[in-house]
């Protein structure tokens, strides 16, 4: 049933210096471009959990709660300084979470676009095997 579907993991690669520690993060991320129901479901549960069930959290807190929540439900595989990172809460260095989250809503873009190439490739195959109607 999905298999016209484009791949649904893709990578991206990171070598940046953190702008509040300089420390240099390297290496290799593969990610799910979009969620299935269940996937979308964790992931809200871990947003909820994030923002420890305030009613109304600040825009940072849902920022953050937001950004963490996503990168944890699509990374399927990363360096190790992200696995020993507890899901990128010990990383000082916002501007390398926020670089991650950008890569990932990229990606999902580009798995979207895809989708949309193929979606019109198939709709214009079809028109040209149709055969035209006599009225």
């Amino acid at each position: 049933m999905y298999e016209a579907l484009p791949k649904n993991e893709r990578t991206f690669t990171i070598n940046k210096v953190g702008a509040d520690t300089g420390h240099k993060y390297e290496g290799t991320f593969t990610v799910r471009c979009i969620l299935d129901m269940g996937g979308k479901h964790a992931e809200e549960l871990e947003k909820t959990r994030l923002m420890a069930d305030y009613a109304n959290p600040s825009n940072g807190l849902w920022g953050i709660a937001t950004t963490l929540s996503k990168l944890r439900g699509r990374i399927v595989d990363s360096p190790d300084w992200w696995k020993q990172s507890d899901g990128g809460t010990n990383i000082l260095d916002e501007d390398v979470i926020l670089f991650m989250y950008d890569e990932c809503k990229r990606l999902e873009k580009e798995w979207r676009d895809d989708l949309d190439k193929k979606v019109e490739a198939v709709k214009e195959k079809t028109e040209k095997t149709e055969e035209p109607k006599e009225g």
